[in-house]
């Protein structure tokens, strides 16, 4: 047990001071990493041979091996901080009772008990014995009890308990705590090497929560206000020093990550270690589900082949998020920032090409029918062609484009798609479910660049990602942005542009022709202005309802401005070259009069 001059000899400073240190390598680490992947990646990846292929792959071992010592070393300074001032606690509480001790002229012994002198009787009356208090260790029954018994012993005995009790507590706290901080401390020793293998990054998900369970009672997961506006989280992020915010984002992050608000840089910092975890319990998982394959046909082995698909997707998926991250900083393209990340439902990927917090111009492109994390590349494509042409209409202003994948979309367009006789994609579900979502992280984009005149925002929609768009804009306080732009729209939920919030001025939309994009016609069937648009009659006959307002955005009665393009499918809107992609561009770039409408 750890004594009385133990505990009031301990430096919790020396603790809080080896905590800084570590803070101080994680910084360097993440400067380390973003040095490997911006200069010395890039120099190679403009060459070719197999020299440079083998040096390019060196140097990626070495950016994972900066990525993963930061976060390391973020959960190092975690658990010396919470030491430090765990410790510290347990040291004033024993001072103050040590200072009264002295007092009072009570001893106090290296075991924590507590020596009081006896009384003398007055007039012939029997006096109080002297003796000694010890500090117990019974818990609170014990305490209670131990205190009865004092009662009997006279004031300096009722005295001298309750300091030993206080004593007890204190270096019983300080026992726990060494205890504590000491597995796991002992849990973040890792393997010397240079090359980070998955199963470390699997072990690394461990330690979170390992230094969490460790710090439970200074900081916890639900003192994030998650689930909350994106106000709210700003602020409560500014109102931390820098050691907590440092704890947090060691500690949890993914809640961190997800805190719209929060500047780009710091999401982008979670979410990075986020995936990189969730990448290698994907790959593990996956590799032990290959090895318990059924035999081939049957329900055992459907069911098999489901699982095996999704881990496999996720695993693609994070693989081309892990490549477009790579990508920042070259080829003309600026940093890229990973602003949201996680693999509940269809997935979520929410990716910047350029830091919206500093932008002149930010696009937020919303992807439609079909859109989850395992194909997620081709979002990301669209994402980088739509900052290329935007940068380039944009004359010197500098431009952000962002893809959120931050909601559930419907997975078929058409009937029979899945085993679907209705398809998914008419369901208002997903819109209205992912509408609160999206008005957060615009909300939160705004905040992060300093308010509403920090620049100018315009946000697409592509298929039903336009529909999502509507059912954000129209809802009370609507979208933080300046432009919405629908792409290939289904509708939007309202009948007209002016029902969006930003004024009809600035509702832009454009659609190929009826046989290149069927979308818009299947949408004035089934996403109307009213609930639906497709009734159903005596004995369960469907008809078309008739107070349905069937406006989709292409259509001129909408009052959107229709743009010209050239796509010759509902999906090459963002075909390089194309008119499609430059009008898109020239709306973000707030070149309203290079338009070219149609």
């Amino acid at each position: 047990m750890i004594t009385v001059s133990q505990l009031d000899s301990a430096r919790p400073a020396d603790f809080a001071s080896e905590a800084e240190n570590w803070s101080q390598f994680t910084t360097w680490a993440g400067t380390a990493k973003e040095f490997v992947d911006q200069e010395m990646a890039d120099v190679l990846r403009e060459r070719s041979g197999e020299t440079v292929t083998a040096a390019l792959g060196r140097v990626t071992v070495l950016a994972d091996n900066c990525e993963y010592a930061r976060l390391q070393s973020g959960l190092v300074c975690a658990a010396l901080g919470g030491l430090a001032e765990e410790l510290a606690d347990a040291q004033r509480r024993l001072r103050s009772a040590l200072e009264e001790a002295a007092e009072r002229g009570y001893p106090v012994g290296e075991d924590g008990s507590v020596t009081f002198p006896a009384i003398a009787g007055e007039d012939g009356e029997p006096g109080w014995q002297g003796g000694t208090a010890t500090c117990g260790g019974g818990g609170r029954l014990g305490d209670y009890l131990d205190s009865v018994r004092a009662l009997i012993g006279g004031p300096h005995a009722i005295s001298a308990q309750g300091l030993a009790q206080r004593i007890g507590r204190a270096l019983r706290q300080a026992e726990e705590v060494d205890e504590r901080y000491a597995r796991t401390l002992a849990a973040l020793v890792v393997e010397p090497g240079l090359r980070i293998t998955e199963a470390m990054w699997a072990d690394a998900g461990e330690d979170l929560r390992t230094v969490g369970a460790a710090l439970t009672g200074l900081l916890s997961a639900d003192d994030i206000p998650a689930g909350a506006p994106a106000g709210e989280n700003a602020a409560w992020w500014n109102a931390l020093s820098e050691r907590e915010q440092e704890t947090y984002l060691a500690l949890f992050p993914a809640a961190v990550g997800a805190l719209d608000g929060l500047p780009a840089v710091v999401r982008d910092r979670a979410n990075r270690g986020v995936l990189e975890i969730e990448q290698a319990r994907v790959a593990t998982e996956l590799e032990a589900h290959r090895a318990l394959e059924p035999a081939a046909g049957g329900p055992a082995h459907e069911e098999w082949q489901r699982a095996h698909d999704r881990l496999e997707g996720q695993s693609r998926g994070m693989e081309a998020i892990q490549n477009r991250l790579a990508a920042g900083g070259t080829n003309g393209l600026p940093e890229t920032f990973l602003l949201g990340f996680g693999t509940e439902g269809n997935g979520r990927a929410i990716v910047a090409v350029g830091n919206p917090d500093l932008a002149d111009h930010t696009a937020v492109y919303v992807p439609g029918t079909g859109a989850r994390l395992e194909n997620v590349e081709g979002d990301l494509v669209r994402g980088t062609r739509l900052w290329r042409e935007s940068t380039m209409a944009a004359m010197g202003e500098s431009v952000s484009t962002v893809m959120w994948l931050g909601y559930d979309a419907p997975q078929n367009a058409m009937p029979f798609e899945k085993d679907e006789i209705i398809p998914s994609a008419t369901d208002r579900r997903y819109a209205l479910e992912g509408a609160p979502a999206l008005r957060e992280f615009t909300s939160g984009l705004e905040i992060a660049a300093g308010g509403p005149d920090a620049g100018h925002t315009t946000v697409i929609g592509h298929s039903y990602g336009s529909t999502v768009v509507g059912a954000a804009a129209r809802s009370d306080g609507g979208l933080a942005t300046d432009d919405i732009v629908a792409v290939g729209s289904p509708g939007m939920l309202v009948p007209y542009a002016k029902d969006l919030g930003v004024g009809s001025d600035h509702v832009w939309s454009m659609a190929a022709g009826t046989f290149d994009d069927v979308v818009p016609n299947a949408g004035r069937m089934f996403l109307g202005e009213n609930d639906v648009g497709v009734g159903v009659g005596r004995y369960g006959i469907p008809y078309l309802k008739t107070d349905v307002i069937p406006n989709v955005p292409s259509d001129e009665q909408f009052g959107a401005h229709i743009m010209a393009n050239d796509s010759t499918g509902h999906s090459a809107y963002w075909d390089e070259n194309s008119l499609s992609l430059r009008n898109q561009s020239r709306v973000i770039a707030g070149r309203y009069d290079d338009v070219e409408l149609g």
